[in-house]
């Protein structure tokens, strides 16, 4: 069923550069003329976002708030866009609001910005958003109507989005179609089963990718190999060289092996005799210490009874040291105690004197007492002897309170006064104790120093003699004697250094025998390197040259379905024309998807020509969904004539005129005037 948008009215209050404006527009051809900046596009603006919430670049992000001359925003300004449509004769009317929320908060003078809120209407009822979009919906898809009204907005579109559109329109032509009585074409869909084609081109390119990167270093990596060649050699004459020479050192290290054992068994008969030296001299050491031991008895006895006597002079010295340290402890603890006894009977004195004055007080009268306070009459007699009574036994009060209070105070005195009169005495009695005990110490001390074992002169006894003429010690050194002149013989030497030299020349020539021999491995590794990077590049040459050969067949197969599309496609339109294939830039041909007028691409028209060519894709696409809406001409001033429509065209025009000159058209007509 054919659905027919019109507009008949829009009005902006605040929105972008407009303060305010009313447009009634007429069903066919509306003309609006203007200086470039003086708001034409705003109405385009204003209609998509009171439609689906952005401009009509499809940007929802966009400075719709009206600016002063610094370009600041004026605050507090409400922003609305409404307008009357007909959808099939059927009056509709829609309107979105964009408010600022200010608030003044508890304690603040002035109100705070704190967000943006969005209103819409549909018919004067207010929506949600989600029920506001349905609505729209309803009256026409959001994506169909970018198409249908903006000229510049098909061609604008990616080559694989307008084909998706054009394909829609003109009904789908399957691939197996395409591809019949083409044996190439048919093994194509079936090497692509479970795939589209733009995903298997995807999968072929990058495996053409992944090839060709591969493949590029490929080359370089054999000529690095071959020139790791080393040069031939008599590779059988150098292996038995070296078994020559193995052989003599053999027989080398053999004549070392039978000289090592030979100089074994002298180290070891060497060893065997530093043990029995070793055996003797621990044997000599025991017995002079026991002819050492027999010999200084009586001396160590005496001297071991004399260091007892010394140690107990020593400990008792130390008793008196630290037992005179005690005793000047105590005589300052007894200084404390006389202080403290001396600050204790000042006190004692002072509260006595205390108490002997307070009892020495007496009542004292004022004539004020016996006066009322009031009205300062003077007291009757009774009420005079009344009060004198009570002032006495206050007073009377007052003193027994005061004299117990200084009695409660002498008793802690006393209290305190016998505590420290108790430790004076302890520590006295301790202090007596101490220098008792220095005196006995000292006593002591004079008593063991006048001993006969403290006072007793020792003297070490001379054992060397005794060493000298002892014939078991004579015996040992006799032996120990022998055994030293018998390890000091030296055993006869083995021509080891020569032998060393003579097998150390043929390792060394071994060696660089089996190191020349190594280049014959390192060139059998090297050529079979080459062999294999030569297979490897020779498989993946045929692997990219069936890569390509199925990128040919997809872009001949490309072509048959674009030739097949473009014969129902063209059926479409008056004037527009699409070519599916262009030159690329190393000569060969790519897919596209671009509109031609008069064979020339849409990407080299003037701007007319893209006018006309987008007006001819709208006149398609509207027929081919049923759905005619306004289309916006913007620069329409640029077209001789428009071409025949069927929606309502809004042309925006570029004149002098410093205000918006709106013009209705019963029929569309030729574009140029006096404006």
């Amino acid at each position: 069923m054919k659905k027919e948008i019109i507009i008949k009215s829009l009005s902006l209050v605040n929105f972008k550069g407009i303060r305010e404006l009313s447009v009634s527009f007429d069903e066919r051809v509306t003309d609006i003329f203007g200086r470039n900046g003086s708001g034409k596009t705003t109405l385009f603006d204003a209609f998509t976002w009171l439609l689906f919430g952005k401009d009509s670049q499809d940007r929802k992000k966009f400075d719709l708030k009206t600016l002063d001359t610094n370009g600041a925003i004026i605050p507090q300004l409400p922003h609305e866009v409404s307008a009357i449509i007909t959808v099939n004769g059927e009056e509709i009317k829609l309107c979105r609001r964009f408010t600022e929320k200010w608030v003044k908060r508890a304690g603040q003078t002035e109100r705070v910005f704190t967000g943006n809120e969005e209103e819409r209407f549909y018919n004067d009822v207010p929506c949600s958003a989600r029920e506001y979009d349905a609505k729209i919906a309803g009256i026409c898809n959001e994506d169909v109507f970018k198409f249908i009204t903006n000229p510049a907005y098909f061609p604008s579109q990616s080559a694989e989005a307008q084909k998706e559109m054009l394909l829609k329109m003109a009904g789908s032509i399957s691939d197996t179609e395409i591809a019949a009585g083409n044996a190439d074409f048919e093994a194509l869909l079936a090497m692509i089963t479970g795939k589209t084609m733009n995903e298997f081109k995807k999968e072929i390119a990058s495996k053409k990718s992944r090839l060709n990167a591969e493949i590029v270093g490929i080359p370089g990596r054999i000529d690095e190999k071959k020139r790791d060649l080393s040069e031939p050699e008599d590779w059988a004459a150098i292996e038995s060289e070296i078994k020559t020479k193995i052989a003599e050192r053999d027989k080398i290290e053999s004549q070392m092996a039978d000289a090592s054992e030979a100089q074994r068994a002298a180290d070891n008969e060497r060893m065997k005799i530093q043990e029995q030296t070793t055996a003797l001299r621990r044997k000599r050491a025991q017995r002079v210490a026991d002819i050492e031991d027999e010999a200084t008895a009586d001396y160590r006895k005496k001297k071991r009874e004399r260091d007892n006597v010394q140690f107990q002079i020593d400990s008792l010295t130390n008793r008196i040291r630290s037992t005179e340290s005690a005793i000047n402890a105590r005589k300052e603890e007894i200084e404390r105690h006389n202080n403290a006894r001396k600050v204790l009977i000042q006190e004692w004195q002072s509260l006595q004197a205390e108490s002997i004055a307070v009892n020495a007080e007496q009542v004292q009268f004022n004539e004020s007492d016996f006066c009322c306070p009031t009205c300062h009459r003077q007291f009757d007699v009774e009420d005079i002897e009344a009060k004198e009574a009570e002032i006495i036994e206050n007073f009377e009060k007052q003193r027994k309170k005061k004299l117990a209070a200084i009695a409660e105070r002498i008793a802690a005195n006393e209290q305190k006064g016998g505590a420290v009169k108790m430790q004076k005495q302890r520590s006295i009695v301790a202090l007596e104790a101490s220098e008792a005990s220095i005196k006995a110490d000292k006593a002591s001390i004079e008593q063991l120093k006048s001993s006969d074992v403290y006072r007793v002169e020792l003297t070490m006894p001379d054992v060397k003699p005794l060493i000298s003429a002892d014939a078991q010690l004579a015996e040992i050194d006799k032996k120990i004697s022998e055994l030293e002149a018998k390890s000091s013989i030296p055993a006869a030497p083995a021509n080891s250094i020569e032998l060393k030299e003579q097998r150390n020349a043929l390792s060394t020539a071994i060696d660089s025998l089996k190191s020349r021999l190594k280049k014959r491995d390192d060139n059998a590794k090297a050529q079979a390197r080459i062999d294999e990077l030569e297979t490897q590049l020779s498989k993946q040459s045929d692997e990219i040259a069936e890569l390509e050969r199925i990128e040919f067949t997809m872009l001949e197969f490309s072509k048959a379905r674009s030739a097949a599309i473009e014969q129902r496609i063209d059926g479409l339109f008056s004037l527009v024309r699409f070519r599916w294939i262009a030159p690329a830039i190393n000569g060969a041909e790519k897919e596209t998807c671009e509109a031609t007028l008069n064979g020339k691409p849409y990407s080299t028209c003037s701007n007319a020509e893209r006018i006309i060519i987008g007006l001819d894709i709208i006149n398609a696409i509207c027929k081919s969904q049923g759905v005619y809406a306004p289309i916006f001409v913007d620069n329409a001033e640029s077209v001789n004539d428009i071409i025949p429509m069927q929606s309502q065209v809004i042309s925006l025009i570029v004149s002098r005129d410093e205000q918006l000159v709106i013009e209705k058209s019963p029929a569309q007509k030729s574009l140029f005037n006096n404006h």
